[in-house]
């Protein structure tokens, strides 16, 4: 005789559509940072999520959508990092300063977007170029930024001039470039850039670059005069 209790009912198994996509996109965003676009496998991502191939291509369609779609959450979840409703609060050096911060940080806590970008630049950008999703997500930062250099050239703290895209591209570069090489440069110059002390102090450094590059010119500056100008 069975010790099982005749009043325990049978486990039913539902089916959750949201919690079974985003298994998927956690599986597959590990399969596509470690190996790649071209070498990572659908069936391998089908296997370790725990569905059928045929129900990974119910949500997904294809290989090029599931990528898309990993593309679009790793970034969605970058731009969250941004914050920028708490970076259009306050003075125009401290949201600016904000800004370096947060992009930083958010590449720091979210290695798989490199790996991500990485690939997909490998590609030429041609998955990317199919999500109108990514493009909407940065259009709100432009604007973030354009706001605080409208702000900061109004109080006279910002000089005129500069050009918010421009500004963005400089800054994420500074951020990007030292964590994606952060273990060929150890090796190049013998000092362990992974360590917090280091990335602190680029990321202090960093900030002072975008600031000061913000700036407006003091007075006195601006009689010293500029390249091919006499001061007077």
């Amino acid at each position: 005789m069975s010790s099982r209790s005749t009043t325990e009912r049978p486990v039913v198994r539902t089916r959750d559509p949201a919690r079974t996509r985003e298994r998927i996109l956690r599986n597959a965003t590990t399969e596509f940072a470690a190996k790649g676009y071209d070498a990572s496998r659908v069936d391998a991502i089908a296997r370790r999520s725990k569905v059928s191939k045929n129900m990974l291509y119910h949500y997904f369609h294809s290989k090029e959508g599931l990528f898309v779609a990993v593309l679009e959450r790793m970034y969605e979840r970058f731009r969250a990092n941004q914050q920028d409703v708490s970076i259009r609060i306050g003075d125009p050096e401290t949201a600016m300063r904000q800004l370096v911060a947060h992009t930083f940080n958010a590449l720091l806590e979210h290695p798989e977007v490199i790996a991500l970008l990485n690939a997909e630049n490998l590609q030429k950008g041609r998955h990317i170029q199919h999500s109108e999703r990514i493009r909407d997500l940065y259009e709100p930062l432009v604007r973030t930024i354009a706001v605080v250099l409208r702000r900061g050239e109004q109080d006279r703290v910002f000089r005129s001039g500069i050009d918010p895209v421009t500004l963005y591209l400089s800054l994420s570069s500074l951020a990007y470039h030292y964590i994606s090489n952060q273990h060929t440069l150890k090796a190049a110059f013998g000092i362990d850039f992974t360590a917090p002390e280091r990335q602190l102090a680029w990321l202090a450094h960093i900030t002072e670059m975008v600031v000061g590059f913000c700036r407006a010119e003091p007075e006195s500056g601006r009689l010293a005069g500029r390249p091919g100008q006499v001061a007077v």
